[in-house]
């Protein structure tokens, strides 16, 4: 009997062991997969642009919530993209995500987007534009970016938003609007 649970205690105590070695080995894993992931997202980051995308109307009256997408694409066809959730009449930036992606998840939340808006082409210095004069905007009403703005917005690298011909006017039903580019009439000194 004696035998028995000390051979019992013994199988007890080699997989414990092995459950703690392959649990370490996952959080290994994990973090490497992290890292390597990490890393990854910042090639992205300089990989060439895609293409952008903005929400059709988005300056009408009854609308003024809208998502901005810009996209690169990597030499090994991985997507990164960057989706703006944008309040163009008071908070700017509600939300953003950034993601690098399979070409067909990209093309899949391009259409999951696509069920709630209708999304145009927009060339990359409009959507810089659009997507920071937002934010300016909101800023003078006191209202911040979402927090994982200040990672996605790098994916504008070196988008000069100056060549952008259009201009964009935030604000709503002419309560507190502002061109961008220019200061808050009430924030004006």
């Amino acid at each position: 009997m004696a035998l028995r649970l000390k051979n019992l205690q013994q199988r007890k105590a080699k997989k414990t062991v092995k459950r703690k070695k392959r649990k370490a080995t996952l959080r290994r894993e994990a973090a490497l997969s992290n890292i390597t992931h990490q890393l990854a997202t910042a090639q992205a980051l300089q990989a060439p642009l895609y293409e952008c995308w903005e929400p059709e109307g988005l300056f009408e009256t009854n609308a003024g919530i809208g998502t901005v997408v810009v996209a690169r694409k990597t030499s090994a066809g991985q997507i990164l993209m960057a989706a703006f959730s944008l309040d163009v009449f008071y908070l700017g930036v509600k939300n953003v995500y950034c993601l690098l992606m399979r070409q067909e998840e990209y093309q899949h939340r391009l259409r999951e987007i696509g069920t709630r808006e209708i999304l145009k082409k927009i060339p990359p210095d409009c959507a810089r534009k659009l997507v920071e004069g937002a934010v300016a905007y909101a800023e003078d009403l006191d209202f911040y970016p979402h927090e994982d703005y200040g990672f996605a917005k790098k994916i504008f690298g070196n988008i000069e938003k100056e060549l952008c011909p259009r201009s964009f006017t935030f604000g709503r039903d002419e309560k507190f609007p502002r061109h961008a580019g220019l200061r808050h009439p009430l924030t004006a000194g």
